[in-house]
């Protein structure tokens, strides 16, 4: 069975650089997407009904998580280098079908800042849809721990009214293994915007 849905899903993935397709994943199943002849690409993914994916970039060489979210309600664009994967893991009783959209993207110049893996997390019970330019534009579910690595500099935004603001830039005060509040976070910067 699972031979059989990795053979209809290298179909359909392979397609989906022509046109959006739509991919099922079916109960407790993990599913790897992977590009290697991209140096760059985006995936935009829109999940449709109840239930929620986990989505994770994967390392190939290492194994180990470079960023990830769960995808509740709404849409998010995760962009992802040749050197990792894709994967996203139903762990709900029923099968969730997930729009799938890949491009290819430009890679961000190099930078010689360092990155810092650090968690946002979600303390509020309801999501909180957060914006990463050139990285992902996840919506942290309630409750919810995202692990990102991400460059000194790397701005993280998030919209009210029509606009977009910016919640935290990363710098040295955040050190690797820090767990952000992100709820709490949002409220101050409403409150210093007058929001």
């Amino acid at each position: 069975m699972k031979f059989y849905i990795t053979l209809i899903l290298l179909f359909t993935i392979s397609y989906s650089f022509a046109q959006k397709s739509t991919l099922q994943i079916p109960p407790s199943e993990v599913v790897e997407l992977d590009y290697p002849n991209y140096e760059y690409y985006k995936a935009s993914l829109k999940k449709k009904g109840s239930g929620e994916i986990d989505v994770a970039v994967i390392s190939k060489k290492e194994n180990k998580k470079i960023k990830g979210f769960g995808l509740g309600l709404g849409e998010v664009d995760v962009f992802i280098e040749s050197e990792n994967k894709l994967v996203l893991s139903n762990a709900s009783d029923k099968a969730i079908s997930i729009d799938i959209h890949i491009t290819l993207a430009e890679k961000p110049s190099a930078e010689l800042n360092q990155s810092i893996s650090f968690t946002l997390r979600n303390t509020s019970a309801k999501s909180i849809p957060l914006i990463i330019p050139t990285v992902m534009n996840p919506n942290l579910s309630p409750m919810s721990n995202s692990g990102v690595d991400l460059r000194i500099g790397q701005e993280i935004l998030f919209k009210a009214k029509g606009r977009r603001y910016v919640l935290l830039t990363v710098d040295e005060s955040i050190q690797d293994g820090d767990v952000l509040d992100v709820a709490k976070l949002l409220k101050g910067k409403k409150k210093e915007l007058g929001l």
